[in-house]
């Protein structure tokens, strides 16, 4: 029997997945500057061969490691954004809407299992603690466009606001929403209970909501 190329990849696909997965366990437990491109071998079970053939560096690595997980959450935004637009019909979108496209499709990835909802939420906390250097590239290859495209839509709603203004806010929302996923797992505790750290729904609406109405207040109390 001849081996197929689909045959001969299969095991290249899984060991790449298992490149990924354990990449992005040793980030979240270590930093970027706690894993090497050996140490993901061994936790994946593979060769140091296997990851420089997929990869080539450990920056490499990393960024592809995110980027598996923040673009469908970016395209999922983005579809939200444009069926939002859609019905307006060509009226400029509420904050609520944009802010609702921005957060929600988050909501969507943390209540596939409790693992997603752990492993984003550690992702999210180290990038609080992670090089500069390697924040702003992460932030040029997934943010940079999208926040483009959100401070648009955001300058719609405001077209009288300055853009430091409509920067400056975005930017506190932003912030105050990875804070509240980097966060999320204390939430129990910190509520002594009142608060389920597994009620994904609830912190996603009421996150929209504090965002959305402190935005706006922000922006119209300064011009």
């Amino acid at each position: 029997m001849i081996a197929t190329s689909t045959d001969v990849s299969k095991p290249k696909v899984a060991t790449r997945k298992r490149l990924i997965d354990a990449a992005a366990r040793l980030f979240a437990l270590h930093g970027y500057n706690g894993l090497t491109m050996r140490s993901v071998a061994l936790d994946a079970q593979a060769n140091i061969a296997a990851a420089n053939y997929h990869f080539g560096s450990k920056d490499a690595m990393v960024l592809e490691m995110l980027r598996e997980r923040v673009q469908p959450i970016n395209e999922r935004r983005l579809e939200l954004l444009n069926q939002a637009k859609n019905n307006q019909a060509g009226r400029p979108l509420t904050t609520h809407q944009i802010f609702h496209s921005l957060i929600f499709p988050i909501g969507e990835e943390i209540s596939k299992s409790t693992k997603s909802r752990c492993s984003l939420a550690q992702l999210v906390a180290r990038t609080f603690t992670e090089p500069v250097h390697f924040i702003e590239k992460m932030h040029q290859r997934f943010f940079s466009q999208i926040a483009d495209i959100y401070y648009l839509e955001l300058s719609l709603v405001y077209p009288n606001a300055p853009a430091r203004e409509i920067y400056w806010h975005l930017h506190l929302a932003v912030s105050s929403m990875l804070g509240a996923l980097a966060q999320h797992r204390r939430l129990n505790d910190f509520s002594r209970g009142h608060c389920a750290e597994n009620d994904v729904g609830a912190m996603i609406t009421r996150l929209i909501q504090f965002i959305t109405h402190g935005f706006d207040r922000g922006i119209k109390t300064q011009f």
